[in-house]
């Protein structure tokens, strides 16, 4: 979507942000789409396997997700979704003992931001990471730091 920005990106543009986010997934040649592997069917298809082991369910959301002014909103509004997926799953299956929640990464070097992200955006995170007010660690997130943090919920026992 070179050039446009906000709410002259296309529609095509959001359902292709909602569908990565909360519908399918890709394979990691980020090519190929899985089928049945979305939060919705892979929390559909572990339930019955939860419910008997009183498992937990961690959802990875953004920090984009919050409120706040983006140009570029699709993707914020796909996260705010996950957080409003994880809330409404939350409330319905801890009646089944299953826990939900989400983590809400700021900018995490992944293999997507390398490949897709314009020297802007890169410019902009670059910056970011060199004010220590705005991200103190003074880099950006990992996949290993995400994946700690979710460690921590599922170690965390039922009540």
């Amino acid at each position: 979507m070179e050039g446009k920005r906000g709410i002259d990106i296309p529609d095509e543009e959001l359902r292709a942000v909602m569908d990565n986010n909360l519908f399918t997934c890709s394979s990691d040649n980020g090519q190929s789409r899985l089928p049945n592997c979305s939060m919705v069917s892979l929390t559909r298809l572990a339930v019955p396997h939860l419910e008997t082991t009183k498992g937990a369910i961690v959802n990875v959301s953004s920090i984009a997700a919050q409120p706040h002014l983006s140009k570029d909103f699709y993707y914020n509004i796909s996260k705010a979704a996950v957080d409003q997926l994880t809330t409404q799953l939350a409330g319905n299956l801890i009646l089944k003992g299953i826990r939900v929640n989400s983590v809400n990464p700021g900018a995490t070097s992944t293999e997507f931001v390398t490949r897709h992200a314009g020297e802007e955006v890169k410019q902009q995170l670059k910056a970011a990471w060199e004010t220590p007010d705005i991200i103190p660690i003074g880099r950006m997130g990992k996949v290993e730091d995400i994946a700690k943090v979710c460690k921590q919920f599922y170690t965390i026992p039922n009540m």
